[in-house]
């Protein structure tokens, strides 16, 4: 658990470092929300002429260049005021204590104006695979003379549909290679016959699957349990120790953990039938995790049927292309990551790609999830968000619903990746707004797993 004491310390002293870097020029900019992190002196006037579309080319391509690790390029994007504040070294190490926790840069979800005291404001919404983090970049014109990042958080409600006088939790760890995992073990006040394990997506998540003010899992844990079924979450191997994503393989980033998980949920609860509820990567790699630990069912929140190469190409166009606007910086990263799934594609796995490693990418060359759920002895069941752009409804859902019995597959209208509610064109600035999973997704999970005289089916029950 060291790791992820010295991860929340570094979360809470980014700030810290930034300010410090602001407060040595002779004026701050401070068009920042409260806890935000702050650099920058302003001059000695506002802008009066501006360039709108170059100030937001300069934002996206700052970002961009941050979250590629090309620091010494972005540093020299700021004002040489600020340059003297803030060495290259210190703008890394602000960065990285604010957004390398969350995995890999998926691309800039919105960029959106503002003024403050006479200047320009742009705040750039940064999606990461585990989280999003919100960059305000202030100009004078086109000069860069102001910065801060801020993670985006917020105080957790639990749903209406939770009772929490109906299910108890105790903490356990849970033995793992790199470090014990930190997990929870949420049982119904009567015990429970069914129990699930709940396995994260791609990025560095804790047990929660905390992404901004949203707890995906925690509302999943506590909705089930209200429904009588008992549910372990736990810490992601690369959230709680020392050990970064490129660095494992397929199953010991995602699969090895959870069947350790599976054990003790069954050695905690005494559960009869136990069950793997993934999401995203976790719900691609369930059918893998049922066919190892032999005895438990599958549930797949919005789970890829696609190569894994071809979803990320298809999200960051998705995004660059949201706001009807492709910027350079935009149209760069997407050449890079469309070269990188052909690579991929050819079988050329030398270094990894899209921060997974070569040995991860050779682990999964032959592996397909829906071939592989098909041939279990076990209940298998899709369900899939409307409104996801991250696993598509169109591209990966039909390949489940036409493998799946027709009562063993849900369509959510208008559900997100998080299968959480929401409008219009499905984008991540949405992960800013505190939402719940639906409570309909909480019913059908509970039924089928028989919180509730609820009943499975197995595929094949003559295996």
């Amino acid at each position: 658990m060291e790791k992820l004491t010295r991860r929340n310390a570094l979360r809470a002293s980014a700030a810290g470092l930034l300010a410090l870097a602001g407060c040595q020029g002779d004026e701050e900019t401070t068009a920042a929300p409260t806890d935000a992190t702050t650099t920058g002196s302003t001059g000695t006037t506002a802008a009066t002429t501006t360039d709108p579309d170059a100030q937001r080319e300069a934002a996206v391509r700052f970002v961009t260049r941050l979250s590629e690790g090309a620091y010494e390029e972005a540093h020299g994007m700021l004002s040489a005021s600020v340059r003297e504040q803030l060495s290259v070294a210190g703008l890394r190490s602000a960065w990285e204590q604010t957004a390398a926790s969350d995995g890999a840069f998926v691309g800039v979800a919105d960029v959106t104006r503002t003024t403050s005291e006479g200047y320009d404001v742009l705040v750039v919404r940064a999606q990461f695979e585990a989280g999003v983090v919100a960059v305000q970049v202030t100009f004078d014109a086109e000069s860069i003379v102001g910065v801060y990042f801020a993670p985006v958080a917020g105080e957790y409600s639990p749903p209406g549909y939770v009772d929490e006088t109906a299910f108890s939790e105790r903490e356990v760890a849970l033995d793992s290679p790199a470090c014990p995992l930190g997990a929870t073990v949420t049982v119904p006040s009567g015990g429970a016959d069914a129990g699930v394990v709940l396995v994260h997506g791609s990025g560095p998540h804790d047990r929660d699957e905390t992404i901004g003010p949203n707890k995906p899992f925690k509302d999943l844990a506590w909705g089930l349990a209200s429904e009588g079924v008992a549910v372990l979450r736990y810490e992601k191997r690369t959230y709680a120790c020392d050990v970064a994503t490129d660095a494992l393989g397929f199953d010991a980033l995602v699969v090895d953990d959870a069947l350790t998980a599976l054990d003790r949920l069954r050695a905690e609860t005494g559960v009869a039938d136990a069950a793997v509820v993934g999401h995203s990567l976790g719900a691609y790699a369930a059918p893998r995790i049922v066919e190892r630990d032999g005895d438990a069912d599958a549930f797949l929140l919005a789970a890829p049927a696609r190569p894994l190469y071809e979803l990320v190409p298809d999200q960051v166009a998705y995004l660059a292309e949201l706001d009807g606007s492709v910027t350079e910086a935009e149209r760069e990263q997407l050449t890079a990551v469309r070269e990188t799934a052909a690579r991929l594609e050819s079988g050329d796995y030398a270094g990894g790609g899209f921060s997974w490693s070569a040995d991860f990418w050779r682990d999964v060359a032959d592996y397909d999830p829906v071939a592989t759920a098909t041939a279990l002895d076990a209940a298998v069941y899709a369900l899939q968000g409307g409104r996801d752009y991250q696993v598509s409804p169109t591209a990966d859902f039909p390949a489940w619903r036409d493998a799946l019995p027709d009562t063993h597959t849900r369509l959510y209208d208008g559900l997100n990746h998080l299968f959480v509610p929401g409008d219009g064109p499905p984008n991540p600035s949405e992960y800013f707004t505190e939402g719940h999973v639906a409570e309909a997704v909480v019913a059908d999970l509970a039924g089928w797993l028989g919180g509730k005289d609820g009943t499975r089916e197995r595929l094949n029950p003559e295996v």
